[in-house]
């Protein structure tokens, strides 16, 4: 099975990581700890629940196999050459330079970059130059997801994944297809025969079960966050029922146009002679950028030439109504990217540079003959992702039944059985929808002391939220958590506030008896002067129910002051 690192953020995280480090290194050959100290800086990492350098001499070991941060820099290094992002040096694979891919990411900003993104996820194939595995399997592993979603029916679980796309050994033939959907089919008889499936796996593999689970993480934010998938209920033969993910309308437009594409692999392009492969790499580059709205008139005559030199032996490229599936970045060697896309900070070949103060030895001016200008409109750039799902599920509920507080109970209904991996981003989308920036913790990670924040203005709100399946209705523990949350915050930094703004509660369902939990919000204020507010899931479902009938939301004055339970 293909293994994919989880560094532990969401998708949005991911990407400000590499950005973060980008700014402050590109152009520079780098290590791991540079990494560290740059997203530190940027109060993107913590350790031992301390930000900045303090995090940094926390985190650092001799042994750097037990180095907190060390380690999750690593995990996201390999991310980042998986998505051709970074490349290791020819002399060192802890050493790193960024690519022009990388740059063209960053250029396109914090609120426009999911078109590329999702071109270099499609990008990703094994084997590649750029990255050692383990698996000797011939794969597209987002494409073949994507397709084998379509022919199973439209849906996969998580565990459908792990037994059939991801651990398929070849995708190119449509017997490679038919050969993994059958293995689906069987494992949905019942969860036993899927369990009993699981088990075989691990087995043959010699990897845990979890451990296999753990691997499909990140491909899972990866296929919500992009809003090719949204979660569904799926049911296997004797009727039980399962979480699983369904594809979207974007999600059979993409799996359709990967299946139109001329999908050429690392051997197809190595078995070229140099001018060829470089020839093949330009327009491959040039035109995955075009799809992702970037403007390439500045290297449009850069392609034709390349164009007449790549149709001569690869005569499919000159079918310009077929996407072209290549990213070179993803794929090609160090030597080869360097060759076809020459700039000085790729050309460093190896030495890691130790002055860390200088200035850039390299940089965007060493390949503005090879950047192009994204050319993006703030109406259309804005990324499908599942906090539209959630706003079509309100749509479709609205549809059937125009009053919001029905609308609210219905909604409630449907996700009375979430679990914590569900139940956490669903507040964090709902708070989206009421136009406030709103991110979920990872789970799990002790320093992330609070399950999320919200945002109003540019100061921050944790949020202690509790799913339905910890607790159906909230607990006075539940507020004792959050004054926690907003203590920790104060002390130790990582994200802007103020004593004054609130810390919230959101859960399933307010106690019966509110008295206990009232009285103890009102102590925590006269003892302490912070205000605690708590707000259940009807209530933040009606608002959304709301925003999408009326255009109406929440007053950010009243949610950053709640004291309290909110009264909707």
């Amino acid at each position: 099975m293909l293994r994919f690192p989880n560094p532990g953020s969401t998708i949005a995280n991911f990407v400000a990581v590499y950005t973060a480090a980008f700014k402050a290194l590109n152009g520079r050959v780098i290590d791991l700890d540079d990494i560290v100290r740059e997203v530190v800086a940027a109060n993107l990492a913590t350790s031992s629940g301390y930000v900045g350098s303090e995090a940094v001499s926390r985190s650092t070991r001799k042994d750097r196999s037990r180095d907190p941060l060390y380690n999750q820099m690593k995990m996201y290094a390999e991310l980042f050459r998986t998505l051709g992002w970074l490349h290791p040096t020819p002399t060192s694979a802890l050493n790193f330079t960024f690519t022009l891919l990388g740059e063209q990411l960053v250029a396109a900003g914090p609120n426009h970059y999911w078109p590329l993104l999702r071109e270099c996820v499609l990008g990703i194939s094994y084997p590649t130059r750029v990255l050692t595995v383990s698996s000797d399997a011939q794969l597209r592993p987002f494409a073949f997801l994507l397709r084998t979603m379509r022919s199973a029916g439209g849906y996969l679980s998580r565990d459908e994944m792990i037994l059939g796309p991801l651990s398929a050994d070849d995708d190119r033939t449509a017997g490679d297809l038919s050969k993994v959907v059958k293995k689906i089919s069987t494992a949905r008889k019942s969860q036993k025969a899927t369990d009993t499936a699981l088990s075989t796996l691990s087995a043959a593999r010699a990897i845990q079960v979890n451990t296999l689970q753990n691997y499909t993480r990140w491909p899972i934010a990866i296929l919500r966050d992009s809003g090719w998938v949204r979660e569904a209920r799926a049911t296997y033969g004797n009727s039980e029922s399962y979480r699983a993910f369904a594809l979207t309308d974007l999600g059979h437009e993409t799996a359709n146009l990967v299946d139109s594409a001329v999908d050429l692999r690392l051997t197809d392009v190595e078995a070229l002679s140099p001018s060829e492969r470089d020839a093949v790499a330009s327009i491959a580059h040039y035109r995955m950028l075009e799809r992702a709205g970037y403007d390439v008139g500045s290297v449009r005559e850069r392609m034709n030439r390349a164009q007449r030199i790549a149709e001569k032996v690869l005569p499919a490229v000159s079918d310009h109504t077929r996407p072209l599936l290549f990213s070179p970045f993803q794929s090609l060697s160090v030597a080869d990217t360097t060759r076809a896309f020459p700039s000085s900070a790729e050309a460093l070949a190896g030495t890691k540079s130790t002055d860390v103060g200088s200035p850039m030895r390299a940089g965007r001016d060493d390949r503005s003959h090879l950047f192009v200008s994204p050319r993006f409109v703030a109406a259309s750039a804005s990324p499908t992702s599942l906090v539209d799902s959630v706003r079509d599920e309100l749509r479709q509920l609205l549809a059937h039944n125009n009053d919001a507080r029905s609308v609210a109970s219905t909604f409630a209904d449907r996700h009375s059985s979430d679990s914590q991996d569900t139940f956490y981003p669903l507040v964090t989308h709902l708070f989206q929808v009421l136009g406030f920036r709103s991110e979920h913790s990872r789970a799990g990670v002790n320093y992330q002391r609070w399950d999320a924040c919200v945002w109003v203005d540019e100061h921050a709100l944790p949020v202690e939220i509790k799913s339905p399946t910890e607790e159906e209705y909230l607990a006075t523990k539940a507020v004792r958590q959050a004054l926690e949350n907003k203590i920790v915050l104060l002390s130790r930094g990582g994200l802007a506030t103020t004593r004054e703004l609130s810390s919230l509660v959101v859960g399933f369902k307010l106690p019966n008896e509110r008295g206990e939990m009232s009285n103890l919000i009102d102590n925590v204020y006269s003892a302490f002067g912070i205000s605690l507010g708590v707000i259940d899931l009807r209530s933040l479902a009606y608002l959304a129910a709301r925003c999408v009938k009326d255009s109406v939301t929440l007053d950010a004055g009243q949610l950053a002051q709640l004291r309290g339970f909110l009264d909707v």
